[in-house]
């Protein structure tokens, strides 16, 4: 690739004023199995308010690649959105999502999914070559049928890096792909601890 046509790229992701919205899309969500004896029993309802799910964050590049750019990402609705496919498969039951929580005491767990933070950058390009890096939290309320809560968790994904590629016009949707993945893990990561929890749960409820 030739410095003519490299030059306007580099300037674009240094100093232009670029906003761009990512979207939930399913497709990029993986799709990995949960083996059956890590399932949590019963059915999960997966809780978040109108205000949970309007809830966006826009910021800015946290490398000088990509300065120019300011993103908005609308972490209600795909913390809510991966929360239902996550938990669907790992309870037995599979999961429902609601901002009603009067129908609670309905489901074995109430949990609610909130992003508290989302940062994103492309640090150390390589010529003409750029890859995104994506950092996040996670945090876990698991809630009883009145509203209190018995578990309450934070998950730090560190930083995250996807595949080195050339810069083009795909680096947003690249960005958002990578969204999808992190935040899937660590949702995984949650499951993985509701599932102790419920366990524990049960041996304590057994020693009584």
């Amino acid at each position: 690739m030739s410095f003519l046509r490299v030059a306007p790229m580099l300037a674009a992701l240094f100093l232009c004023g670029c906003a761009e919205t990512l979207a939930y899309r399913p497709e990029d969500v993986p799709d990995t199995p949960i083996p059956y004896p890590d399932r949590i029993t019963g059915k999960i309802l997966i809780y978040t308010t109108r205000t949970d799910d309007d809830r966006s964050i826009t910021a800015g590049s946290t490398s000088l690649t990509g300065a120019g750019l300011r993103l908005t990402v609308p972490v209600g609705l795909m913390v809510r959105e991966i929360a239902l496919k996550v938990f669907s498969k790992a309870a037995s039951a599979g999961a429902d999502e609601s901002d009603d929580f009067t129908t609670a005491s309905r489901y074995s767990i109430a949990l609610r999914p909130q992003i508290e933070n989302f940062e994103y950058g492309f640090p150390h390009p390589k010529g003409v070559e750029v890859k995104p890096e994506v950092r996040m939290t996670l945090r876990i309320s698991l809630l009883d049928a009145t509203g209190r809560v018995l578990l309450e968790k934070d998950y730090d994904s560190g930083v995250v890096s996807g595949s080195r590629h050339l810069i083009s016009g795909k680096l947003v949707e690249r960005t958002d792909k990578l969204t999808h993945e992190v935040m899937f893990d660590l949702m995984q990561r949650a499951a993985a601890d509701v599932h102790l929890y419920e366990q524990t749960q049960a041996r304590a409820a057994a020693a009584n």
